[in-house]
């Protein structure tokens, strides 16, 4: 079918088009006088390639949206209500999964729940509530006692099981300890998880999203998660183009899967793998992030080495071998360092498979300068400002918060960088993000004059991290990424122009039509309607 998107304000290389001609699935003229079976009306609207999140997690969203969500808690005692409420509203479930919470914005006190606290809610089904990063959680005294944590049960390589004074666990758990006690609950059923996964598509398709680079895919659920997509895409049902970041920890069991999967013929531009992905820290939040000195706030601790180095590197020529690069999530300044150290080691001159670095938040001059001359990809989060804006420097000092989340700097050395949300850590939402690129500001406006202003970056440079960027990092920008003749038809109309609205404003355009490739996944006025 061929649809013509008329009256409309279209960004494109060649400057502004107002009208965009489409057939199967791809564009194939602008401003062309040209007859169609499907018109849309744009309404003088702005027209702009469709946002790629370069990071995020999206059965994880779709999940987020079925269990209890605790981003509204602000103490410890609303934890507790909405648990309570919770069990009244599903009296049947015999066990409760909630994520959301996060201590720093607690009104009374930042300190973290405990197995006490959680016990308070129900003390005879097994309860684990996730911090809002996914690196810490808290379990009651019944799920620790299902996961046989004891005072003497030792910590799991790469996670804690924290102690109270006398050296029993006192259910705060981090990293892999984490991943210890929800191992007790049932595995997620291949239809739960295509049900979860058409949440999250229809959850960000309402944002704009038309592709997302995804960390779901793992060792135990690989098969699940293969089946349900590929299903969907069989059907026709895929409303973003869903790329996997996957997670392997045996070096046998990766080999095993790629050779099996990696160039199997039910991959396609819309479905498809595209990096091994493994975690050498925790997050800054839960004070797992891995530092080269003791935290500012906390100096007990360096935060946690998730994975050693030989592992990482042995995993990383797996992947190389069968011409997949790898990224690692590294947020400490340690673990960036270290991260950088793996990448020379096994990447090719220039790095041409484009392994990078997942969140690259504690970083000072030389990291930075490292990262750009050894070619990595920087995938970066934004809208974390939001929220590590008003930490940053209790965790890791002045001086090394300055030249963190180094946007313009990193961008301004050569380095490629992407932006993605990390959901449903932050919201998905690409508007949202773009405002923390461009201003440095939380989403209530503070600091009036930006957090570390030298580096804002301008819209231009944060929707093509947010576009072209994105399909760069996955070698795929001469079909993704840009409203071109030959590319990709995703594309999002927007209720405003994002370069000409004052910068504090971008946060509050609205989305109101996303393409992708070439078939309207949302439609919030009827622009495609007949």
């Amino acid at each position: 079918m061929k649809t013509i998107i008329k009256n409309a304000k279209i960004y494109t290389l060649q400057g502004i088009k107002h009208s965009i001609t489409i057939e199967d699935g791809k564009i194939i003229g602008f401003d062309e006088a040209q007859r169609a079976e499907q018109q849309i009306d744009a309404q003088g609207k702005t027209v702009l390639a469709g946002f790629h999140d370069s990071h995020m997690h999206l059965l994880s969203i779709g999940r987020m949206l079925s269990i209890l969500r605790l981003q509204e808690a602000k103490s410890i005692d609303d934890i507790v209500r909405l648990g309570r409420q919770y069990i009244l509203d599903n009296p049947n479930k015999d066990h409760i999964i909630g994520r959301g919470w996060n201590q720093d914005y607690f009104t009374d006190a930042p300190v973290m729940p405990t197995k006490d606290d959680l016990d308070k809610i129900c003390a005879d089904k097994p309860i684990v509530f996730t911090r809002v990063c996914g690196h810490i959680g808290v379990a009651n005294s019944k799920a620790l006692d299902v996961a046989g944590v004891t005072k003497d049960t030792p910590n799991p390589n790469g996670g804690v099981f924290v102690r109270d004074a006398n050296g029993i666990p006192n259910g705060i758990l981090h990293e892999t300890a984490l991943g210890y006690v929800q191992s007790i609950f049932p595995e997620i059923s291949e239809a739960e998880i295509e049900e979860y996964f058409r949440k999250a598509m229809d959850y960000v398709s309402a944002l704009g999203i038309t592709a997302v680079q995804t960390n779901d895919l793992f060792e135990y659920n690989h098969d699940k998660v293969l089946g349900a997509l590929n299903r969907l895409e069989k059907n026709g049902e895929l409303k973003v183009r869903v790329f996997h970041q996957f997670t392997y920890e045996n070096e046998q069991a990766l080999d095993m899967f790629l050779e099996e999967w990696a160039s199997s013929e039910l991959f396609s531009d819309r479905h498809r793998l595209v990096a091994l992905k493994l975690f050498k820290d925790g997050s800054l939040g839960a004070r797992t992030a891995l530092t080269r000195k003791p935290y500012n706030d906390d100096p007990t601790t360096c935060g946690v080495d998730t994975l050693p180095d030989e592992k990482i590197k042995s995993l990383g020529l797996i992947a190389k071998k069968h011409n997949l690069p790898l990224i690692v999530h590294a947020i400490g300044d340690w673990a960036v360092a270290h991260t950088i150290d793996i990448m020379a080691a096994i990447n090719d001159a220039g790095n041409p498979l484009r392994s990078g670095i997942v969140h690259h938040q504690i970083t000072d001059l030389d990291l930075l300068k490292k990262t750009a001359e050894h070619n990595l990809h920087v995938f970066y989060q934004p809208i974390f400002l939001h929220y590590d804006l008003h930490i940053v420097a209790d965790r890791v000092g002045k001086e090394l918060a300055a030249t963190s989340y180094a946007f313009k700097t990193q961008m301004d050395l050569g380095a490629h960088t992407s932006y993605g949300t990390d959901a449903p850590i932050e919201d998905p939402n690409p508007l949202e993000c773009l405002y923390c690129a461009v201003t440095r500001k939380d989403l209530k406006g503070n600091p009036p004059e930006g957090f570390m202003p030298l580096e804002k970056v301008t819209v231009a440079e944060a929707l093509s991290n947010y576009s072209e960027e994105s399909a760069y990092a996955i070698r795929m920008e001469d079909r993704l990424g840009r409203l071109d003749i030959g590319h990709y038809a995703d594309l999002v109309i927007l209720s405003d122009d994002p370069y000409e609205v004052k910068p504090d404003d971008i946060k509050d355009i609205q989305v109101l039509m996303t393409m992708m490739n070439g078939e309207v996944t949302f439609d919030k006025l009827g622009f495609a309607e007949p």
